[in-house]
This record gives C-alpha cells, structure tokens and sequence, in this order.
C-alpha cells in the first residue's frame, strides 16, 4: 500500500480537523511524525492512501487547507514591479499637485 503526503502542518488544530474531515469521508490517512513530534515545531506530514489523493484533495480545497492559484497570478518580475511602482508615484505627485493648486 501507498501512501502519498497531501498535506503538512505544525498547527495541531489543522491535524485534528483533518483527521476528522478525513475519517467522516472514509479516507485511509496517516499522520507521520507525530508521535515524535510532540510540539509540531517543524511540522507533521499527512498522507493519504493513493487511491484516495484526488478526494482528499478536493476535501482539502472545501475546506479552505488548499488554494486554487487565480488565474494569471504569479509572481511579479523586478521590472513589472518598479513599472507599477513608478506610475504610482508619478500618480501621487499629480494628485498632491492637483490638491495644492485648489487650496490655494
């Protein structure tokens, strides 16, 4: 049997949700490193048998673990950055200019 890692928390609330979640949906899980792992500092790995990944993805989507990237979001490049940057302070200038020429 197969067990593939869905998911990884240090916060032991997210790890009793998913259990819960988890076993009302039937879902074969194990929690890995949490016996030895008493204060979650670093983290413990939930995985889910592999014939189950795709519904326990989905759960983790419902329920707000995961997100969807939206599309054609990403990371913004250093030139993309300073461009948007830039417009905003030339924006600010005018706006400041515009505010001092009708309170004089």
């Amino acid at each position: 049997m197969a067990f593939i890692t869905v998911y990884q928390t240090a916060q032991q609330n997210q790890l009793l949700l998913l259990k819960n979640i988890f076993e009302q949906n039937n879902l074969r899980y194990r929690i890995l490193d949490e016996s030895s792992n008493t204060n979650f500092a670093i983290g413990v790995r939930v995985q889910v048998h592999e014939n189950d990944v795709k519904r326990a993805e989905g759960l983790l989507r419902v329920n707000g673990f995961i997100q969807d990237p939206a599309p054609g979001t990403g990371e913004v490049s250093m030139s993309q950055f300073w461009l948007w940057f830039v417009i905003a302070m030339i924006c600010l200038v005018i706006a400041a200019f515009l505010i001092n020429l009708w309170m004089s």
